[in-house]
């Protein structure tokens, strides 16, 4: 549990002072590399976050579909840290494919365990959010007015949510056995 702990700590301590020194929401975690002074901090904070993320998600894994799945999800967030700069077209590739294996493989991770109806409220929270958003914020372009609630930093919040609460929720049962 206290690797869980630290992980966390790690992302919700990055993002919060990301946040703080931006004033307000960016349009994804990763936009935040390019308003750092020091650029190696978000590297360190993604690969770190998924280090000591790794052993519980494997630990907890009941499967080999599952341990693949909790593989593939660090990876991609230690594939998001070492390629940050996603404006640069070649490593857009790499952090975007990096980010798309880390949503999805960390959903299908909690879907597979015993506490994958964490997702429901947690997506419905985000899609509610974003529904509410873009009818604050009508302009007539759809596309703009689902840009304006910065649904990306929304998603990522939303995954990284259900995976620590699905990982809490796991230890809080096996705390219970004991």
């Amino acid at each position: 549990m206290v690797l869980v702990i630290i992980s966390l700590a790690i992302i919700a301590a990055y993002t919060t002072a990301v946040c703080i020194k931006a004033k307000g929401v960016p349009y994804s975690i990763s936009a935040t590399y390019y308003s750092l002074d020091h650029k190696l901090i978000f590297g360190a904070s993604m690969a770190l976050t998924a280090m000591f993320l790794f052993p519980v998600v494997w630990e907890l894994s009941t499967s080999f579909t599952m341990r693949l799945l909790a593989m593939a999800a660090c990876i991609g967030l230690i594939g998001v840290g070492l390629a940050p700069d996603f404006r640069d077209d070649w490593i857009n590739k790499i952090h975007c494919g990096s980010a798309a294996l880390t949503l999805v493989s960390s959903q299908l991770w909690v879907g597979c365990t015993s506490y994958w109806w964490v997702l429901i409220p947690i997506w419905i929270a985000f899609i509610v959010y974003t529904v509410i958003g873009m009818s604050k914020h009508v302009t007539g372009d759809i596309w703009q007015d689902f840009v304006s609630t910065k649904p990306m930093f929304w998603c990522e919040i939303a995954a990284l949510s259900s995976t620590y609460c699905a990982c809490g929720l796991a230890f809080k049962l096996l705390l219970k056995s004991l």
